[in-house]
C-alpha cells in the first residue's frame, strides 16, 4: 500500500470528493473558501470555480452537470462554464431544519442528503426525486455524513453515517425512499475520530473517513475489516477513482489541524494497493 500526494493543492476544508468514471474528473469542493475544484484524470491543475454560497454533498448528474448542495438548497452546477453556471433545483424541505450537508444519488438516480449540524443536534436525512420530490428517511440523524446506497450481502442497503453517533445501515428501496429497521453497520464510540463522508467498494466494503481520527476505516456487515492510517489529521470523504477504479481518494481539512508529525493537512491524497476496487458512483436522474 502507498499513500501519495497529488500536486501541492491545500483546501482549507476540504469535502465532498467524487469520481466522475464518464468524464475522468475527480471533483471536490472547498467549504472554507466556497469553491468547487477538480483535477482532471485525478492528477494535474487543480480547475477552480467560484459557489455563490459554501458547497457540499457534489453529486454528479445524467447530463455532465452536477448537483450540489448549498445555503439555499439542491443546485444544478455546470463547471465548463466560467464562472461557473448555477441553477436552483430545490428548495429544502422545512422538515430538514436547516442546510444540507453531505449527499450522493442511490441506483436509481434519486438523492439523499441530510442536515448540516456541527455538533449534536435536531436533524434528519432525507430522499429526492426530481419528479416525485422530498420524502422524509430518518428525523433523528443529527448530521448527515457518508450517505451511500448499494448491494450488501445481497440485499439493497443504505447506509448514513451521523458525525454524532455512528454508520447506520438500513433496508432500502430506491424507487420509493422506503427504508426498513435501522441498524448499526459501523461503530465508532470506541475509535479516534467521528463519521464523516465514506464510499462503497464492489465488494460491499464501506470506506469511511473518521474526523479527528487521521485515518480511513472499512466496515462489513462483519463488522471493522481494515484501519488505514493517514498523514492528516481531519480525513473528510473518499472515493474510489482512476480508469479502474482502484484508486482511493482522499480530502481533509487544513484549518484548525495541529502542526508538526509530518502531516500534510489539507493536501489532496490518492492510496494505491489496497487491493479492492469500487463501483461506478451513480448519477442524479434529471426530471
Amino acid at each position: 500500500m502507498e499513500i501519495t500526494r497529488i500536486g501541492d493543492h491545500v483546501l482549507g476544508w476540504g469535502e465532498s470528493v467524487v469520481w466522475d468514471e464518464r468524464r475522468q474528473r475527480l471533483y471536490m469542493v472547498d467549504c472554507a473558501a466556497r469553491t468547487l475544484h477538480w483535477l482532471e484524470g485525478g492528477d494535474g491543475p487543480l480547475h477552480t470555480r467560484a459557489l455563490p454560497s459554501m458547497p457540499a454533498g457534489v453529486v454528479p448528474a445524467g447530463d455532465g452537470r452536477l448537483v450540489v448542495a448549498l445555503d439555499d438548497g439542491l443546485a444544478l452546477v455546470d463547471p465548463d462554464a466560467d464562472p461557473a453556471r448555477v441553477e436552483p433545483l430545490a428548495a429544502y424541505p422545512e422538515g430538514l431544519g436547516a442546510r444540507a450537508n453531505d449527499a450522493c444519488a442511490d441506483p436509481e438516480g434519486n438523492l439523499i442528503t441530510g442536515t448540516l449540524n456541527m455538533g449534536p443536534a435536531e436533524g434528519s436525512t432525507w430522499w429526492y426525486s426530481a419528479t416525485a420530490g422530498w420524502r422524509l428517511i430518518d428525523p433523528a440523524i443529527a448530521n448527515t455524513n457518508g450517505p451511500t446506497a448499494g448491494v450488501i450481502d445481497g440485499a439493497m442497503t443504505l447506509i448514513v453515517g451521523d458525525s454524532s453517533a455512528d454508520y447506520f445501515a438500513y433496508p432500502y428501496e430506491p424507487a420509493t425512499g422506503a427504508v426498513g429497521e435501522r441498524r448499526v453497520f459501523g461503530a465508532t464510540g470506541d475509535m479516534a475520530g467521528v463519521p464523516d463522508g465514506a464510499t462503497l467498494d464492489a465488494e460491499g466494503g464501506l470506506w469511511c473517513a473518521l474526523w479527528g481520527g487521521a485515518s480511513v476505516v472499512r466496515f462489513t456487515a462483519a463488522g471493522l475489516d481494515r484501519t488505514v492510517p493517514v498523514p492528516v489529521a481531519n480525513p473528510t470523504d473518499v472515493t474510489f477513482g482512476g480508469p479502474g477504479l482502484d484508486r482511493l481518494y482522499l480530502v481533509s481539512a487544513a484549518a484548525g489541524a495541529p502542526e508538526g508529525d509530518g502531516r500534510v493537512d489539507g493536501a489532496v491524497l490518492v492510496v494505491d494497493g489496497l487491493g479492492v476496487r469500487g463501483r461506478p458512483e451513480p448519477r442524479f436522474r434529471l426530471a
